[in-house]
């Protein structure tokens, strides 16, 4: 087990439960005035489509496109822009892996990859949390996260290993009995009530509310994980049609993506990580959405077909609520009289433009959280892209890294206060 500092960082802990408190007003150290900054990068692999992402018109009046109507009650929290790429990507699919690090030609040969934002940026955190960066994914394996070698960073996909390295310790036996115990229903919590009412009586109202906060949402998860578990293990039913090719569990994507946002925000809460990447894989797989009848990856390169087109557009306004649910969580998470994501910039995008085409311009873009005066519709030249570099510039000035450029980026983008 890694060590802690315990002049920093405050954790509750038993035999084999490690629970990491959030940052607490009265727990906080002199010179820890303000909340630690965070970064989410959340890439979705097969694009969103344009004509009902972007707006019509630029500027702090802009009317919300179709897709943005499903975020308008956080239109202050958020600004969206257009016009903007990594400038030479092409690659189609493999431009996934440069979503975050602006490196050129992915499918020439000898290419070679570049450090990624998310890198740079836990790099700057170092020791400070427990994780400096985690790398997550709906299936498999991100191409998110690169080293300044270029090398990839595995990701994290299972719900029940990413709970388990947040909140259980001890020895791998320790850690299998604490899992045992949450499949019967039993929480992790169960042990630290005791300890936790201890704690509250040092704490101010508002430190109190942020515990009470804390558990319930550790509970939660806690819900769907034995949910997922006894779906996993439930028979299932008997049928005497041929079973259809395309049921199967690994298609529900947004589901897991679900999954993945409630413990990045429970990461972020408990300042286990500041730093979080997930990447929402995309399926050749019908998903269980009613009004689908196609796989995403069909559907995806529509063609300009209406009918496709329909059905994309159930799929990516899913995909839009499941933002939307993330950053309110985000929102009314409270911390040191704002919320989590007033300290979380969350950048939501995807490296395909026309993923119809295998396009790389025109990229899908927001950022929501931050700190920043939000509200806005920053349109770039849609023929001379904005390199999406300026803005990772922006987003790291804001982390408190210092630096002129990132990959083909040099400079801020303008506008974004």
């Amino acid at each position: 087990m890694p060590t802690f500092n315990p002049a920093r960082r405050h954790f509750l802990r038993t035999s084999s439960v490690l629970l990491a408190l959030p940052w607490l007003e009265s727990l906080a150290r002199a010179d820890e005035k303000a909340p630690p900054k965070r970064m989410v990068n959340i890439c979705t692999g097969f694009g969103l489509f344009g004509p009902s992402f972007f707006p019509a018109t630029a500027g702090r009046d802009y009317q919300p496109s179709e897709y943005l109507q499903v975020l308008n009650d956080l239109s202050d929290q958020f600004t969206v822009f257009s016009g903007i790429s990594h400038p030479e990507i092409g690659g189609d699919h493999a431009s996934e892996s440069c979503f975050l690090t602006s490196a050129k030609h992915p499918t020439q040969g000898g290419f070679r990859n570049s450090v990624s934002l998310d890198f740079i940026a836990a790099k700057h955190v170092g020791s400070a949390t427990r994780f400096p960066l985690l790398s997550l994914s709906t299936q498999d394996a991100s191409p998110l996260t690169h080293t300044p070698s270029g090398a990839n960073v595995p990701a994290l996909s299972k719900p029940s290993d990413i709970f388990s390295r947040l909140f259980l310790a001890g020895q791998k036996n320790d850690v299998d009995r604490e899992m045992a115990r949450l499949k019967r229903g039993q929480s992790v919590l169960d042990k630290m009530s005791e300890r936790f009412s201890t704690l509250n009586k040092t704490l101010s109202h508002n430190d109190q509310i942020q515990i009470a906060d804390y558990t319930e949402a550790v509970r939660d998860m806690e819900k769907q994980l034995q949910a997922d578990e006894a779906w996993v293990t439930k028979p299932k039913p008997i049928v005497t049609e041929p079973i259809p090719s395309d049921a199967v569990d690994r298609s529900d994507v947004i589901g897991r993506a679900k999954i993945l946002f409630n413990l990045t925000r429970l990461a972020l809460q408990t300042d286990s990580t500041r730093v979080v990447s997930i990447f929402i894989r995309g399926m050749d797989l019908k998903p269980p959405i009613e009004g689908v009848s196609e796989d995403h990856h069909g559907l995806s390169h529509h063609g300009r077909n209406p009918a496709k087109i329909e059905q994309l557009k159930i799929i990516e306004k899913l995909e839009m609520a499941a933002f939307r649910d993330f950053l309110l969580a985000l929102r009314n998470t409270k911390e040191a009289g704002g919320s989590l994501l007033d300290q979380t910039q969350v950048l939501i995008g995807s490296n395909l433009g026309d993923a119809s085409g295998h396009g790389t311009s025109n990229l899908p873009i927001l950022l929501a959280g931050g700190g920043y005066k939000h509200g806005q519709h920053i349109a770039g030249d849609t023929k001379n892209n904005t390199p999406l570099g300026k803005l990772f510039v922006n987003m790291l000035h804001r982390f408190g890294v210092e630096t002129d450029s990132f990959g083909s980026g040099s400079g801020t983008i303008t506008g974004l206060i």
